[in-house]
């Protein structure tokens, strides 16, 4: 049997896509219905008046993190940034967002099952005039710097470490 040179490389390529990324199962099947989340008021980072749920992971430890944001209408988080890529999803509603910076920012609208990513450092601004719930992976520590101090809702306190 004679092979040719493409057909060894498609069989060593379907062999690569056929093996498994981690061969180590999760410790645990978890599975989660959305009328049973426990939401909580957001942590003080975030302006006042929005909840939020934890889906799994630990938002104020290291690692992946997935998190429901449930923002009232009218709510706005002003311009900022984070160290790690936000890959966030509308669940409900819609979402304004602007990203880069406010002089160049592009600014669009999200609805339900709409995706973004917002990339580690990239200035955005989010809001939500008729309210969303809005689903965030990240990796951990989650940590928001907001552009223009003023605007952390933490207080003189926070800006100051």
């Amino acid at each position: 049997m004679k092979f040719s040179y493409r057909a060894t490389l498609l069989a060593l390529a379907l062999v690569g896509v056929a093996a498994p990324i981690n061969a180590t199962p999760p410790a645990e099947h978890m599975a989660m219905h959305a009328n049973a989340l426990q939401w909580g008021d957001a942590p003080p980072g975030l302006p006042k008046g929005a909840k939020l749920a934890v889906l799994s992971g630990n938002p104020g430890a290291d690692g992946l993190f997935t998190i429901r944001l449930k923002m009232p209408p009218g709510y706005r988080i002003p311009r900022h940034t984070h160290p790690t890529d936000e890959a966030v999803t509308v669940i409900q509603g819609h979402l304004d967002y602007s990203m880069g910076d406010a002089a160049s920012a592009h600014a669009g609208m999200l609805g339900a099952n709409d995706f973004v990513n917002m990339p580690a450092g990239m200035q955005h601004a989010v809001s939500s005039k008729g309210g969303a719930i809005v689903q965030v992976q990240a990796m951990g520590p989650f940590q928001i710097n907001y552009v223009n101090p003023a605007d952390d809702p933490r207080g003189m306190e926070h800006k100051m470490k």
